[in-house]
């Protein structure tokens, strides 16, 4: 599934809770990194084409959305998997 996927991208391991979802732990472990991955059927369109302005300007730069929601205190950064992969290897200079 998606962790799994991501796990695999960023040189992770998965975390398998069993059927014990009480435990607390990220859902990918990671030295660098706290992974959760949401899954959906449908995610919003807000956050689907907000990237895709980004996506058009240049074609040899990462692509980076930025959202705040009213009274959040800190923004929030949506990145492509493919995209925060390369640009995770090219910070840890693999």
């Amino acid at each position: 599934g998606l962790e799994m996927k991501v796990a695999k991208s960023l040189n992770g391991r998965r975390n398998s809770r069993g059927n014990d979802f009480g435990q607390s732990m990220p859902e990918v472990e990671h030295p660098l990194l706290s992974i959760e991955c949401k899954y959906r059927a449908k995610i919003s369109g807000f956050l689907k084409d907000g990237i895709r302005p980004a996506e058009g300007y240049y074609l040899e730069k990462i692509p980076v959305l930025i959202l705040k929601e009213k009274r959040m205190k800190c923004e929030l950064v949506d990145i492509r998997l493919k995209n925060f992969q390369d640009l995770f290897w090219k910070i840890k200079g693999l």
